[in-house]
């Protein structure tokens, strides 16, 4: 009788939850088509149709904040309300699926992936700095093709500032600050303390002497994106040898939670020694403290630096 009220329940959330992420994936596509169009996506109103979506809350502003910066670092292009609801959704429906598996793990599994949302965006906190890296390059080329045929620097920024690309918003915000009198030099050191990785602080470094000497420089600006792409290649080199170290961490990793989750459906007896003693307890927490730290080292072995 208890399986099949679990089953039920688990049918009612996950249809109620499948509905809901389709709504919440329908007001991202607009909020992308409103950001697209110029009009700023809180404002929860579809520019074309005149049809809109409200929210009944939002996140108080010492969340929101670190959230959109933790998701623009991850490069995710979602608003911090619905990053948040699809968080919150996941760790339901892990708890609802455990309810009909094993009552006794819901408490860890949710747990388990309530962590895990915020050690993803930790994980991929350098996917939109490495995005911007590999657009480097190609600026450059711009940049030195503009400069030899007699433009200027600012002229060949602003052209690049138009293009959509991982450049576009950071030199969009150099040359609003240069149009605003602070000055392109000024402007591009404000750039390399906005986004402080080795590229774009060389980068920067060679705008701000170029600038003073025009198409001449234009040979300099394509030995340094040479350079630059020959960097990039041997990241990309060094991160394909770690490929298998990297998969052999994920399985070695998440061997212990798929035997876990193996041992609660075919045998319960093992789960209640687990979850319904003092020692079984302190066991599966000092686990999952040590899984999770166990992650972090390995990631940080394996990881290709940039």
């Amino acid at each position: 009788m208890t399986r099949i009220i679990a089953t039920g329940v688990i049918g009612v959330f996950g249809a109620c939850g499948s509905v809901w992420l389709w709504r919440a994936g329908a007001r991202i596509e607009a909020s992308a088509r409103a950001q697209a169009m110029g009009h700023a996506p809180e404002t929860g109103r579809a520019p074309e149709t005149g049809r809109g979506y409200s929210s009944t809350w939002d996140l108080p502003q010492f969340l929101r904040s670190p959230v959109a910066s933790a998701l623009r670092r991850a490069d995710l292009n979602v608003e911090p309300r619905v990053a948040v609801q699809v968080w919150l959704a996941g760790v339901g429906i892990a708890a609802v699926l455990m309810m009909g598996i094993a009552p006794a793990l819901v408490a860890p599994a949710g747990l388990l992936v309530a962590i895990s949302g915020p050690v993803g965006l930790r994980m991929a906190r350098d996917r939109c700095d490495r995005r911007a890296s590999e657009a480097l390059p190609g600026a450059l080329d711009e940049v030195a093709r503009e400069l030899s045929g007699g433009g200027t620097m600012q002229g060949a920024i602003t052209h690049l500032a138009r293009r959509p690309g991982p450049l576009s918003l950071d030199l969009t915000r150099v040359v609003r600050r240069a149009e605003l009198g602070g000055g392109l030099e000024e402007a591009l050191a404000s750039w390399a303390h906005e986004r402080p990785i080795a590229g774009v602080r060389t980068v920067v470094g060679a705008l701000r002497v170029t600038g003073s000497v025009g198409g001449r420089a234009a040979g300099a600006l394509e030995g340094l994106a040479a350079s630059l792409r020959e960097r990039a290649v041997a990241i990309a080199e060094a991160r394909a040898l770690s490929s298998q170290a990297r998969l052999s961490a994920v399985v070695v990793g998440g061997a212990p939670i798929g035997y876990l989750a193996f041992s609660a459906m075919v045998d319960r007896r093992a789960i209640d020694v687990l979850t319904g003693t003092w020692i079984g307890r302190s066991c599966l927490m000092a686990g999952l403290a040590l899984e999770i730290i166990s992650a972090a080292w390995m990631r940080r072995v394996v990881r290709a630096e940039a």
